[in-house]
């Protein structure tokens, strides 16, 4: 098949850009994947160039998955570029490579729960303040500062808010043994910069997808291998940069031209997703962004003008009746399949928004499904215990496992236990891990609770000899899996994270410990999303990111909530996610407010407590007029 194959003239020429960086400005639904996939055949095929010599690098797992799927279906498996998230090449290249005395070794990246169960609540308590939210504060400034680079400014830990903090975090990483998921890019930057890190025989061709999506400390290794002599190819969107809570910034692709030189300006301008109406109303939610990249883009005008409704309900029920009825007439009168229809939320915080819309479509006979983060069972106490003994199966001293797992438990180990077995730590210098195997030895060490440590710790170790046996015996990981599930955990509470296995193990080809434990730990802004198969659709505005349907719903776009309570430039991502949000539809776009928000839904958005709602800012006043719902439903005969 040749390279160019499925590719528009215009996509051909920017994919063939040779002889110096490249800037990719691509609009929504303008092909980027396919561009992408595009020049690295051409590398490969017509440039002969190895592909052990490319890096393509995207911001989700599931956008890497895409992009390596086509590309080994035109190429064959064995000539797969390395393409992963920044992340994944930040942990891959540390582990290849060290990172100097920073971090602990081996590298074990504290998961979101790990935070918020044992190190948030650890902080808390050692250094006896006074709620949670001090801690998180803590922690968010901590990352701040790393993914903003303000930690690499003289004096840095003289003016972080509280020095005793930061002397309590080293201590307590060292002992549990963790590195923080935001701290990973810095270190390698830092590596990088302090030649502690060599990039030797450093990919000669970086490609970089969703560059609008990277923030300072990623823009900083990227700038490191341009150094080492990669020519960078960069692709991305100003008007799609929507993750400012992790520091991202527009002005990284605004300004690449500038920053590297004779870096060449490419751009794609047809749009083969959007209406010409769809884009319109897009477009000019865009331009009221004065520091926006001007682009041309032209909208698909084979799927005719398309339709854009702006709709506005007395109240939440009425909405959710609304769009269910509607959804039902696109289905049954323009034919349109129930997964081709999107329903977008700002937020849904205990599903407050998406129960009362999903229940409406299945009262209307609709499938609907609330798409959520598939992992997000492991967070249960079943799902910790499982992912805690694959990861002791992985490193039996991974001393956060061992703390994670002893606390679900019903072991009659209550905080105080875990506070004994730290100090030990602390005063002998050793890991939480070692810590239990002295008290295993001498169960005096504890007063009262050292005998229950050491039943418990030598219980868990027989649990974990025995899986450890039957893992290396067995001929096919599948086996193993179904082992586990027959003998070790067994019972209702887990037949769901038994099937999430079974389906990750089978979808994923997975065929290995350390394979299954890279797709369980997948941090998740990495996940991405994907539709589920025969039903309406409902997620988040973010969720929605590098998705697309035939009709899309923006409900509650409301000023209370979109931009809330944002402030300065946080305002410019809320404008930046409601652009994206709207191009994610094809032929039909409704967009929905309500006059008060009654119920449980009071209690959200900028004016938590009251009932009035106003339509967002972004459209008010501009060339879309609202519309009363049940006018619009009566002139469909719905």
């Amino acid at each position: 098949m040749a390279w160019n194959e499925g590719l528009s003239p215009e996509q051909e020429v920017v994919a063939r850009h040779i002889g110096s960086h490249g800037r990719l400005l691509a609009g929504p639904g303008t092909g980027k994947t396919r561009t992408l996939t595009g020049r690295i055949i051409y590398l490969i095929e017509e440039l002969q160039v190895a592909s052990s010599d490319i890096l393509a690098v995207t911001f989700t797992r599931v956008a890497a998955s895409e992009l390596r799927s086509r590309v080994s279906r035109l190429l064959g498996g064995d000539m797969v570029p390395q393409i992963v998230t920044l992340h994944s090449f930040a942990l891959s290249t540390i582990l290849r490579r060290g990172a100097g005395s920073r971090l602990p070794s081996p590298i074990r990246i504290a998961d979101d729960y790990e935070e918020r169960w044992i190190i948030q609540e650890d902080f808390k308590q050692y250094l006896n303040l006074g709620n949670l939210s001090e801690v998180r504060d803590l922690i968010a400034q901590l990352s701040a500062d790393w993914e903003t680079l303000a930690a690499d400014g003289d004096g840095w830990e003289r003016r972080f808010p509280s020095p005793l903090f930061l002397g309590a975090w080293r201590e307590h990483r060292k002992i549990y043994g963790y590195t923080l998921r935001a701290e990973l890019v810095y270190q390698l930057k830092l590596a990088l910069e302090e030649g502690e890190i060599h990039l030797v025989g450093c990919p000669s061709r970086v490609l970089i997808d969703e560059y609008q999506d990277l923030n300072s400390c990623d823009l900083a290794v990227v700038k490191s291998l341009s150094r080492s002599g990669a020519e960078l190819y960069v692709a991305g969107d100003d008007d799609q940069s929507i993750y400012g809570f992790r520091y991202a910034n527009p002005e990284g692709i605004r300004r690449f031209t500038t920053e590297y030189e004779g870096a060449v300006d490419l751009s794609l301008t047809e749009c083969h997703r959007c209406a010409e109406n769809i884009l319109s109303i897009g477009l000019y939610v865009a331009r009221q962004d004065t520091h926006r990249a001007e682009k041309p883009l032209a909208p698909n005008r084979e799927i005719g003008a398309g339709e854009v409704h702006l709709l506005r309900f007395e109240d939440y029920a009425e909405e959710a009746t609304g769009l269910a009825s509607i959804a039902s007439w696109l289905v049954d009168e323009k034919g349109i399949a129930v997964d081709r229809i999107l329903i977008l939320l700002r937020s849904d915080a205990n599903h407050k928004f998406s129960d009362p819309i999903r229940e409406a479509l299945e009262n209307k006979g609709l499938a609907a499904a609330t798409v959520e983060n598939p992992l997000d069972i492991l967070d249960s106490s079943e799902g910790r215990e499982l992912l805690s003994m694959l990861r002791l199966m992985s490193n039996p001293g991974d001393s956060l496992a061992w703390r994670t797992i002893m606390i679900q438990r019903r072991n009659h180990l209550g905080e105080q236990a875990f506070y004994h077995i730290y100090d030990i730590a602390r005063v002998r210098g050793i890991t939480f891990f070692e810590a239990l195997r002295l008290i295993q030895a001498t169960p005096e060490l504890v007063e009262r609770q050292g005998g229950l440590i050491k039943d418990e710790f030598e219980a868990l170790s027989q649990n974990l000899d025995r899986l450890k046996e039957v893992y290396d015996g067995s001929d096919e990981f599948s086996d193993f899996i179904d082992w586990m599930f027959d003998e070790i955990f067994t019972g209702e509470d887990w037949e769901e994270i038994n099937l999430l296995i079974h389906n990750l193990v089978e979808t994923n080809e997975i065929n290995s410990l350390d394979s299954l434990l890279n797709i369980l730990t997948t941090p998740p802004q990495e996940l991405g999303q994907v539709k589920v198969a025969g039903s309406v659709n409902i997620m988040t505005m973010h969720q929605a990111k590098g998705l697309d349907a035939d009709a899309v719903f923006i409900a509650a776009a409301e000023d209370e909530y979109i931009p809330g309570r944002a402030v300065g430039e946080a305002i410019d991502d809320e404008r930046r996610l409601l652009y994206v949000s709207l191009t994610r539809a094809r032929s039909f776009l409704y967009i929905t407010y309500c006059l008060q928000r009654t119920g449980v839904q009071r209690h959200s958005g900028r004016t938590s407590g009251q009932t009035a709602r106003h339509l967002t800012q972004f459209l008010s006043g501009g060339p879309l007029a609202s519309q009363e719902g049940s006018e619009y439903l009566s002139q469909i005969n719905v």
